[in-house]
């Protein structure tokens, strides 16, 4: 007797477009990553995806239709790993939010390790692809500059509430604080093996507090 083997429902057209440019957008970020943003053409892509050029131009006719999808797809990535990461994050911050005897350090440490480990992404390489091909690129600038500002409005309200704290410096802090680590993680793609960055951030947790004013710059410098 033969066995007969499982059937599977097939997938509706939507999926397997869904699928498509999922595969196309992977194969986008992989160039971007890579090759970098010049490199990175619909030839290149379609190599990536294993498709014909046909189903690639379908979805994605132009190379600016394929960038304009792009910066939406890394903005997306991005923003949901930073939703994890400060879901694990939070727990620490609470901690110094309840114990009146925690280190004030705690809340601050968490969100910084959470901006750090938002800028060490892989992901946050791709972005910066496109932000320098942006410079020089008008169309590509319209597009990610609404995005982007999205981003960061979302990455500064995340690190404040993994802060949880009231004091009206907080939103300054969480500005100084990305745009410090984001300086720090661009000086790391021309010296990756260089001390000077994380000596930088070092003193940077340890100034937090005292610009708060909840610990002595003698102690803590």
């Amino acid at each position: 007797m033969t066995a007969t083997r499982p059937s599977h429902p097939r997938r509706s057209q939507a999926e397997r477009s869904a699928a498509t440019r999922t595969r196309v957008l992977d194969a986008t970020v992989a160039s971007l990553l890579e090759k970098g943003h010049a490199a990175t053409t619909l030839a290149e892509v379609q190599q990536r995806a294993g498709l014909a050029r046909g189903t690639l131009l379908h979805h994605f006719p132009t190379r600016a239709a394929l960038m304009v999808a792009v910066v939406e797809e890394v903005a997306a990535r991005r923003l949901g790993v930073l939703g994890l990461r400060a879901g694990a994050a939070a727990g620490a911050s609470a901690h110094e939010r309840t114990d009146p005897q925690a280190d004030p350090r705690t809340g601050w440490d968490a969100a910084v390790d959470l901006v750090q480990a938002d800028l060490a992404d892989p992901v946050f390489l791709a972005v910066l692809e496109l932000w320098v091909a942006a410079r020089t690129d008008p169309d590509l600038r319209s597009v990610l500059g609404p995005v982007e500002r999205r981003v960061f409005a979302t990455v500064h309200a995340t690190v404040a509430g993994v802060v949880g704290d009231e004091d009206p410096r907080v939103a300054t802090l969480v500005q100084f604080t990305v745009d410090l680590l984001t300086g720090a993680a661009m000086t790391r793609l021309v010296d990756p093996g260089g001390s000077a960055q994380a000596r930088v951030v070092e003193r940077w947790r340890r100034a937090l507090p005292v610009l708060l004013g909840r610990a002595d710059a003698d102690t803590w410098l």
